[in-house]
């Protein structure tokens, strides 16, 4: 049978193109701020942890050139230390911060570039999944997937703002705008 899908695709005029990289020290990084860095239109994001200066500046700089960037972020995880919500905002970038019903999470990993790429996998955007963690990404431009990224991104992104619970201090929680 898989000998005949790539078949199916050649006699249908369908072809698409996937990459997949591993890290710890597999470029995982460099091959989302590529990916940032060719996007004209729009980029949205939704990751569990995002920790990476390099990604948040990336994505700065793209809003900057006038992307449009959305990025969705879990509620229990927007308040460390290291954490680029703040950076992102304070570059005009609109951070949305949700959870999983009841007691879940927010554990997406994923992106969409342009409406034309994706990215989904395990991988976190911090520096532990680039360094340390054993990860992978993929990234596709197969349109039925990105189809369906761009839906569930736009669920996570309506569904209501939750608090962030600041561990590191004795403030009360706050709400991200958007």
């Amino acid at each position: 049978m898989r000998r005949f899908i790539p078949l199916l695709f050649l006699i249908t005029g369908i072809s698409f193109a996937s990459e997949v990289y591993f890290s710890p020290e597999g470029g995982v990084r460099d091959q989302i701020i590529k990916r940032i860095n060719i996007s004209k239109s729009m980029i949205d994001v939704a990751v569990y942890s995002f920790t990476s200066a390099d990604i948040a500046e990336a994505l700065a700089n793209a809003a900057k050139r006038g992307v449009k960037v959305r990025v969705v972020r879990d509620a229990s995880q927007s308040s460390g230390n290291n954490d680029e919500n703040d950076f992102l905002q304070q570059h005009g970038i609109d951070v949305h911060i949700t959870s999983g019903r009841g007691r879940g999470i927010m554990h997406d990993k994923f992106a969409v570039f342009d409406g034309k790429e994706a990215f989904t996998g395990s991988y976190n955007w911090t520096n532990n999944a680039e360094h340390y963690n054993w990860e992978n990404a993929l990234f596709t431009d197969e349109e039925k997937v990105i189809k369906a990224y761009e839906k569930e991104f736009d669920r996570l992104w309506n569904e209501p703002l939750k608090p962030v619970l600041n561990r590191h201090s004795n403030r009360k929680p706050h709400y991200a705008v958007n």
